[in-house]
């Protein structure tokens, strides 16, 4: 029989999602609508009909719901908030992580990218709310998050949730061996081979010598981090974990947030972008929530935090309405404090022109004629493929290169 106390717990957590939900959909609707809107957005929606992508359980998720990759990730960032509010409630932190996580800007932009982000972490923390059941669910809690990394690795920091509960551990060994593949940028680095051939960015492909240097830079990644990402919060739950939290595993888990923060920008150094750390972003949130567990302060810091995150938003619809021009961006008053640097973010979402190239690959679609060879200049990171890809899907009678 389902108790009064688990239906106010469904109660609160869909709350949580729905709020969530409207939030990310503003966001959504804030970077307009064009060509896809995140990294690799327009090859994994291509990947679903044509197959071939590196992380497939990314393009399973695309078919179940009709190969839209934003709005898998407007759904699945959703879910995340509500899967975070459980998880601490769960483990006795309250449900303030999951608030916060509904508007903070680091936890909502993965949720508006054309991208594998929010999908990633949707794992890791569905298996983290298994692992607090105990017994056979921790272990194959562990396995589900170990899974994330064949959705997209960014998530795989965010698995210091595990540590909660360390028998989890023994799941997410065994699911990490059976998908290392999908690591093996990390123990078996190609320096050559981008980010798809190695994580060991800062050192050029090669393991660190000097391991103090190496986290003391990634720390100073942290502190010197912009101020609307609000990366300090990281701090903020390590001091709570430190100071707020009597079971010394979940106390390990919150010092781990800020620990896993280190290492990602240790590892990639000059070249971090902050998306990089959203997934730890989220899991430190509730170690933070454990300031503000009274109601009215959790509704406060939520509004607030869509401050920051509306500033985000608005620059870089704005940006992409300059850069890309045949993208439909809403015309909107720019919120234009904190300011964030927006040129960066761009150029790992999309490229000068990506709307008027998934157009021209309309048209050529229609009047190509059978087995033409369509040839265009190589752009950086290789963002032809903003014409390729639909191209490829549309007619696969067509020949493509790159001079």
């Amino acid at each position: 029989m389902v108790t009064p106390e688990a239906h106010e717990e469904a109660r609160g957590c869909i709350r949580v999602i729905l709020v969530a939900l409207c939030v990310r959909m503003v966001g959504a609707w804030l970077l307009g609508e064009g060509a896809p809107f995140g990294p690799d957005g327009t090859g994994a929606e291509a990947a679903v009909h044509l197959g071939g992508h590196p992380y497939p359980l990314h393009i399973v998720g695309l078919q179940a719901i009709g190969g839209d990759a934003r709005a898998l990730s407007m759904l699945c960032g959703s879910f995340n908030c509500g899967l975070l509010w459980f998880w601490g409630r769960r483990v006795g932190l309250g449900g303030a992580g999951g608030w916060l996580a509904v508007s903070l800007p680091l936890a909502v932009l993965p949720g508006v990218l054309a991208a594998g982000d929010a999908p990633a972490l949707t794992l890791v923390l569905l298996g983290a709310v298994m692992s607090t059941f105990g017994g056979a669910s921790a272990v194959v809690g562990g396995i589900v998050a170990s899974a994330s990394v064949a959705v997209k690795p960014i998530a795989l920091p965010a698995m210091v949730l595990l540590l909660a509960n360390p028998i989890s551990l023994v799941g997410a060994g065994g699911g990490l061996l059976l998908f290392r593949g999908f690591t093996r940028p990390l123990w078996s680095p190609m320096p050559e081979g981008g980010l798809l051939g190695s994580w060991w960015v800062s050192t050029e492909g090669g393991i660190p010598d000097l391991w103090v240097a190496w986290l003391s830079e990634g720390l100073w990644r942290l502190v010197d981090a912009p101020g609307w990402s609000l990366c300090s919060l990281f701090f903020l739950a390590c001091l709570a974990a430190l100071l707020g939290v009597r079971e010394p595993k979940l106390r390990m888990a919150g010092i781990a947030t800020l620990g896993a923060a280190v290492v990602v920008a240790a590892l990639f150094g000059s070249r971090l972008e902050l998306r990089y750390l959203s997934a730890v972003f989220v899991v430190a949130l509730p170690f933070v929530g454990l300031m503000l567990r009274h109601g009215r302060w959790m509704a406060v810091i939520t509004i607030v935090g869509l401050w920051p995150t509306a500033a985000l938003l608005s620059q870089l619809g704005t940006a992409r309405a300059a850069l890309d021009p045949q993208a439909v961006v809403p015309d909107l008053p720019v919120i234009a404090f904190p300011v964030v640097e927006v040129r960066p973010i761009f150029d790992s979402c999309s490229t000068e022109g990506a709307t008027r190239l998934r157009n021209l690959a309309l048209q050529l679609a229609e009047v190509a004629p059978p087995g033409s060879t369509i040839i265009t200049d190589a752009l950086p990171d290789g963002r032809e493929g903003e014409l390729f890809w639909p191209l490829r899907v549309m007619r696969p009678d067509l020949k493509v290169s790159v001079r």
